[in-house]
């Protein structure tokens, strides 16, 4: 539960630092998305390196992120990185329910919460947990603003998450963008959630 709780929270982040239209598909997981204009996909290894340039005053959850970080299904950015602010984000991880399966979208948002919390300590709730819509499936939605601290830097953040839950599994999408979108609009990441369909 703890492994996926972080996971959870770690899929929030935002990053620090092709053609029109083109189209992401999964045909494994019956997931596909469209990449909006001039938005990049970042790799495994980008990834992994924002996550670990993040600050946190807890040296557990530190620790945990280098043992539980996974690679999400694909993860998208609104500039190449290397990037010197922050780089709004869009990712996708497929989980198992697992100790979830039978809570509602917004219950597993109101366990995540409290992880979230520790990796800033200035976390504000937006929206709290609320049912919405995603594809025609019901899914949760929440939205907190926070300081994030990293690579020396301290940037004013707003992360956004949805639970999907699709059988035995859930998608755990997650979105990152400045408070005051000086570095891209959260109409864009609004733009990729409305283009998620799933399916064959």
């Amino acid at each position: 539960m703890k492994c996926l709780l972080l996971i959870a929270a770690l899929t929030c982040l935002a990053g620090a630092a092709h053609a029109k239209g083109e189209q992401f598909h999964n045909p494994t997981a019956q997931f596909a998305l469209t990449k909006p204009e001039g938005w990049v996909y970042l790799s495994a290894d980008q990834n992994s390196a924002n996550l670990k340039a993040v600050e946190s005053g807890d040296a557990e959850l530190r620790d945990a992120v280098a043992k539980y970080a996974t690679v999400p299904m694909v993860i998208l950015a609104k500039h190449p990185e290397p990037f010197p602010d922050l780089n709004p984000t869009f990712k996708v991880n497929l989980r198992l329910l697992g100790p979830w399966a039978g809570q509602t979208p917004t219950a597993v948002l109101d366990e995540i919460l409290p992880t979230l919390r520790k990796i800033a300590a200035d976390v504000t709730v937006v929206q709290p947990p609320t049912l919405v819509k995603v594809d025609g499936l019901d899914a949760g939605y929440l939205r907190v603003n926070y300081t994030l601290r990293a690579a020396g830097a301290e940037f004013p953040t707003t992360s956004e998450i949805w639970i999907v839950p699709r059988g035995e599994v859930f998608f755990l999408i997650g979105a990152g963008s400045r408070q005051d979108e000086a570095t891209g609009s959260r109409a864009e990441i609004a733009e990729i959630l409305q283009s998620i369909r799933f399916g064959p």
